[in-house]
């Protein structure tokens, strides 16, 4: 496994017994890692991670189901939001960010799906539509812009 997705695991794992609830910050770092690892086609990579988060005790458990809700609604918010076509047209849109945002969203989404959380289907049906507007201002389908390292994604 991943340093730094290990320590991410451990340093939740350690708030067990504790009052403080997670935070989508704790969240992040592991279902980005975890979503990294799924993309790169290395799903031995993560074995492990996905049972010691189902292992977590209650009401630590809930606590990072509600961190995981909480973070991918903020990422799939932002996404949704940076397509406005009220501004993709822009001369100083940021695509290249807009689609990093994207591939990290994606991972977010597979990690999830790998640990068995679901993700609201109002927000994976706003992404959807976000991602239509996207392809069609670049002319470029989702799996391409997945399948490339982040430095060739915007050119």
């Amino acid at each position: 496994m991943n340093p730094d997705l290990e320590a991410a695991i451990r340093a939740v794992e350690t708030r067990a017994g504790t009052r403080a609830a997670l935070t989508r910050h704790e969240a992040r770092p592991i279902l980005l890692g975890i979503g990294r690892a799924l993309l790169a086609g290395r799903p031995d990579e993560v074995a492990g991670a996905a049972e010691r988060l189902r292992k977590l005790p209650q009401p630590l458990r809930e606590s990072w189901e509600d961190a995981v809700r909480d973070e991918m609604g903020m990422a799939a918010t932002e996404h949704v939001r940076s397509v406005d076509p009220r501004y993709i047209d822009h001369p100083r849109y940021d695509l290249a960010y807009t689609l990093e945002a994207r591939r990290q969203l994606e991972q977010r989404k597979r990690a999830c799906d790998h640990l068995g959380l679901p993700t609201d289907p109002a927000l994976l049906a706003a992404v959807g539509r976000s991602d239509s507007i996207l392809e069609g201002h670049t002319g470029r389908r989702l799996a391409e812009w997945l399948s490339e390292s982040s430095e060739d994604a915007a050119s």
